[in-house]
C-alpha cells in the first residue's frame, strides 16, 4: 500500500522530454486523429475497397493506411520543429527529476505491464460477472473484433500483417496520439497530472467502442480505462513516451499469445 501510494505521487516525476506546448500538442492530436481516418479511406480507395467492407483485407489496408500517414506526420514534426527532443531538455529541480533513459523506460513499461496484467484481467472478469448476474449477455472470451478476423481468415499473409499492426503500428501511433499529444496538451493547459491522465484515459477507452465485441462493452471499457490509466502514469512517471509504447505493445502481444496458444 505504501509503495502504491508513493508511486501515485507525481510531484517528483521526471521532467518530460515532450516539448510541445498545449496548443501545439492539441494541434498534433487533431492532426493524428483526423489524418489517420483520411489515410485509411485513401488507401482503401486505391485498393478498390469499400468503407463498409469488414473483411480482414479491408481492415489490414485501413490499418496500414492510417499508420503510414500518421507516421509521416510524426516524422515531419520530429524533423522540422524538433519540438519533441530525445535528449533531456532541462535540468531537474527539487520537485522534478531528469527524464529516464529510453532503454530504462522501455523495460520499466514492460515490467509494470506484466505486474498489472492479472489485475487488468481481474477487473474485466469482475465487470463481466456483474453484467451476467444482472441479467446481461455473457461476454465472449475475446472482447475485441480483431480476434474474430484472425480466427476466420485463412490467409497467413493477412494474419501476419494484422499482427504487425496490433503489436507495432497501433501502440506507436496511439501512444503518440493519446499519452503524447492529448495528455501533454491537457497537462500543459494547467490541469494536474492525474486529471490529464484520467481525461485522456476516458477518451482512449471511448474511441475503442466500435471495435469491442457484442456483449463485451462493459468489461472491455473497464479494462481499457484501467490500462490507459497505467499507460498515462508511465508517461508521467518516466518522462518518456517509450514506456507506454512498450507496455501497450506488450499488452497486445500477450493477448495475441493467449488467443493463439491459450
Amino acid at each position: 500500500m505504501v509503495v502504491a501510494t508513493r508511486a501515485m505521487r507525481l510531484t517528483h516525476a521526471p521532467v518530460t522530454v515532450w516539448k510541445l506546448n498545449a496548443g501545439g500538442s492539441f494541434l498534433l492530436f487533431a492532426g493524428l486523429y483526423l489524418i489517420g481516418s483520411l489515410g485509411s479511406t485513401a488507401l482503401s480507395a486505391v485498393c478498390g475497397l469499400l468503407p463498409s467492407d469488414d473483411s480482414m483485407k479491408a481492415k489490414v489496408v485501413a490499418g496500414f493506411g492510417a499508420f503510414i500517414v500518421q507516421a509521416l506526420l510524426l516524422f515531419f514534426v520530429l524533423r522540422s520543429s524538433k519540438s519533441i527532443s530525445i535528449d533531456p531538455p532541462v535540468l531537474s529541480t527539487p520537485t522534478t527529476a531528469a527524464p529516464w533513459g529510453i532503454l530504462r523506460s522501455i523495460f520499466f513499461g514492460a515490467f509494470i505491464l506484466l505486474i498489472a496484467w492479472f489485475p487488468l484481467q481481474a477487473v474485466g472478469s469482475i465487470i463481466a460477472s456483474i453484467q451476467l448476474y444482472l441479467g446481461g449477455v455473457e461476454p465472449p472470451v475475446e472482447g475485441h473484433t480483431t480476434f474474430d478476423l484472425l480466427r476466420n481468415s485463412p490467409d497467413m499473409m493477412l494474419k501476419s500483417a494484422m499482427v504487425a499492426i496490433v503489436i507495432l503500428c497501433a501502440p506507436l501511433t496511439e501512444e503518440f496520439t493519446f499519452r503524447g499529444a492529448m495528455q501533454m496538451g491537457i497537462r500543459g493547459s494547467g490541469f494536474s497530472p492525474w486529471w490529464a491522465i484520467i481525461i485522456t484515459s476516458a477518451f482512449f477507452a471511448a474511441v475503442h467502442i466500435p471495435v469491442l465485441a457484442a456483449g463485451a462493452m462493459a468489461s472491455g471499457l473497464a479494462t481499457l480505462f484501467l490500462l490507459a490509466l497505467i499507460l498515462g502514469w508511465l508517461m508521467q512517471r518516466t518522462g518518456r513516451i517509450a514506456a507506454p509504447i512498450a507496455a501497450h505493445s506488450l499488452f497486445n502481444l500477450v493477448n495475441l499469445m493467449i488467443f493463439w496458444f491459450g
